[in-house]
């Protein structure tokens, strides 16, 4: 097996150690990044990537100490194996080093034999160590995505399963009278529509089921943006046909645009949330979803429905946000499922959700990608007649950044990037409503 090249830092104020550190690990197949002092290891550490570095105790401007207890403390390259160079009689300084994040340690003069040697070794532990932090990980988002699943099923259930008891118990006591009054039709016509959307969600708990009990993985995939969206949207045609509902898409990718992601993951994403706004838009109504690329090039996804308005415990979740008092009220058909699920999902690709919704107007949905998940190709940009949609959501963007809802606190669970006002998506005007999702 190939060995893997790795980048290394050395810190070394002598030019001879540094010199043939250099050599002795070039020639082992690595690149070497060397600093001549500390301050120098410090800038370095905090702007590139290294795979390890090997530090001086014994250096100007920061010493080797200064330099380990920084690099624990900070973000990048906080987590790489540091051995440290150290005098063979200096054991108070190696245990020091130690107790501020050193990982091994070689005294002077080195033995060039087994330096290259020993390097090797520490360069293999610190891999493990990473694999292992790295599956500690998988296994904690696959535990919170399991939590999160079953909580919202089980509160989803509650509502309609609730309501078949209740009815049930009126029609055994023939609260209104005899079985004929046309009251009991009314609540038979209750019971089924309770029935049938129970039904719904376990078929929906038997979809998530693979998800819910084998191990959860990012398979990341180079794939066609505008095509996996039409894909999600025409896979739930014959639902929102079913509620006669219209769907509106306005899409502004670019052909060439491709992503970087899970397909399946980020496929199932986009399918509960437009899910969500077909099955709780008013009958005979119309589901709006806009894609495109932000100004900050990041890819966007919005649906907009003129459904019931989502419980402000609810935005103020999925926003990042806390709500002083949160709705309890049981409702027949809620949000929780769909919106959870593609927020984990979203979150799992290193993007963010938010929802904006008005009492009797209109809830407004947003799912973004990072720019780099985006790949864009050399084909031409779209060009989409301004029909004033950029104005609209820009205004919808700026209310979302003041939602009195959701408090209006950054965000403590979302990535650093959504603590700002997003920027609306960039060409949002269609070219043509495609009433039918699957025209290309």
């Amino acid at each position: 097996m190939a060995r893997k090249t790795q980048r290394i830092l050395v810190a070394d104020d002598d030019p001879i150690y540094r010199d043939v550190a250099t050599e002795a690990l070039e020639k082992s197949g690595h690149l070497i990044t060397v600093a001549k002092d500390g301050g120098e290891a410090l800038e370095l550490l905090s702007s590139e990537t290294f795979d390890a570095a090997i530090v001086d105790l014994s250096m100007p401007v920061a010493d080797g100490l200064e330099v380990i207890a920084k690099l624990r403390a900070g973000v990048r390259n906080a987590q790489i194996p540091v051995i440290v160079i150290t005098g063979h009689d200096d054991a108070a300084a190696v245990e020091r080093a130690y107790l501020a994040g050193a990982t091994s340690f070689l005294t002077k003069p080195l033995n060039w034999v087994l330096f290259t040697p020993h390097v090797e070794f520490v360069l293999r532990s610190g891999q493990i160590e990473a694999d292992l932090r790295e599956a500690s990980a998988a296994a904690a988002f696959l535990s919170d995505l399991k939590s999160q699943m079953m909580s919202s099923l089980a509160r989803e259930f509650q509502a309609p399963i609730k309501t078949i008891v209740g009815f049930s118990e009126l029609i055994n006591k023939e609260v209104y009278g005899p079985i004929t009054p046309p009251n009991y039709r009314e609540l038979t016509v209750d019971i089924g529509k309770s029935a049938h959307h129970l039904n719904s969600s376990l078929l929906r708990l038997m979809d998530f089921g693979r998800t819910l009990t084998e191990q959860l993985s990012i398979n990341e995939q180079d794939f066609d943006a505008r095509d996996a969206l039409l894909d999600a949207i025409a896979a739930l045609e014959k639902q929102a046909q079913r509620r006669d509902i219209k769907i509106k898409a306005n899409i502004n990718i670019p052909t060439s645009l491709k992503l970087k992601a899970d397909k399946a993951l980020l496929s199932q994403a986009l399918r509960s949330l437009l899910d969500n706004a077909i099955r709780l838009a008013p009958r005979g109504s119309e589901v709006e979803v806009h894609a495109g690329l932000t100004a900050d090039r990041d890819f966007g996804v919005w649906t907009s429905d003129k459904g019931p308005q989502v419980p402000s415990d609810l935005v103020a979740e999925i926003n990042g946000s806390t709500v002083a008092n949160k709705s309890f009220a049981p409702q027949l058909e809620t949000r929780d499922v769909g919106i959870k699920i593609a927020k984990i999902l979203t979150e799992a690709h290193q993007g963010c959700m938010k929802i904006h919704s008005e009492a009797g107007g209109m809830n407004i949905v947003r799912l973004e990608l990072p720019r780099a998940r985006v790949l864009e190709g050399a084909g031409q940009r779209e060009t989409i007649a301004n029909t004033g949609l950029q104005e609209r959501f820009a205004a919808i963007g700026e209310a979302l950044a003041h939602d009195l809802r959701a408090s209006g606190r950054t965000p403590q669970a979302m990535p650093a990037s959504t603590s700002r006002p997003q920027a609306p998506l960039a060409g949002l005007s269609p070219a043509a409503r495609l009433s039918t999702p699957t025209q290309r």
